[in-house]
């Protein structure tokens, strides 16, 4: 009896630390999808179309990690207009922001393409933006800077710190 009382001590003192030392404290996904697409209109009228390797979001957190490739085409009268391509991306639904990074490109269908490496895109402005260096090439010219401001269809854009080889009209 004695014996028996002194394992139960024993055991309902260490039970927790027990318990822990065989908990695995690992972060894992509560909703997970693969090969999905995402599908953004407003008014009923299309507005981009997000395909994507996985989806994941863990928790209650309100951001949802998007890998293996990202893929994101804006329209236009349901005309594809440009698309901005990366590895990875995040999209903070509270805000309604898609960052995507690692191998980011946005290109138009007139051939010019901007390469950086993060690139966010508001959904609620349809402004695509970002801090960080960017190339962009066109068939006449080179363009680098440090910030690019523009809206989803690249059409007109604004870039911080240019430098690079122009094309300039003169009348």
């Amino acid at each position: 009896m004695t014996r028996f009382f002194l394992l139960l001590i024993l055991f309902s003192c260490n039970n927790k630390n027990i318990i822990n030392d065989f908990v695995i404290k690992e972060n894992y996904a509560v909703e997970s999808i693969t090969n999905s697409s995402i599908t953004y209109t407003l008014n009923g009228k299309l507005k981009a179309i997000i395909k994507l390797g996985k989806m994941e979001r863990f928790n209650d957190d309100q951001t949802i990690y998007l890998s293996e490739g990202v893929k994101l085409n804006f329209y236009k009268n349901n005309n594809l207009i440009s698309t901005l391509t990366s590895e990875k991306a995040e999209i903070d639904e509270k805000n309604n922001l898609l960052k995507a990074i690692v191998n980011v490109t946005l290109s138009d269908t007139d051939g010019k393409k901007l390469k950086s490496s993060s690139l966010f895109w508001n959904r609620d402005n349809d402004e695509v933006y970002t801090n960080e260096n960017v190339t962009i090439k066109t068939k006449d010219e080179i363009i680098f800077g440090s910030g690019f401001k523009s809206d989803s269809r690249f059409e007109k854009h604004y870039i911080k710190n240019v430098k690079g080889k122009f094309s300039l009209n003169t009348l």
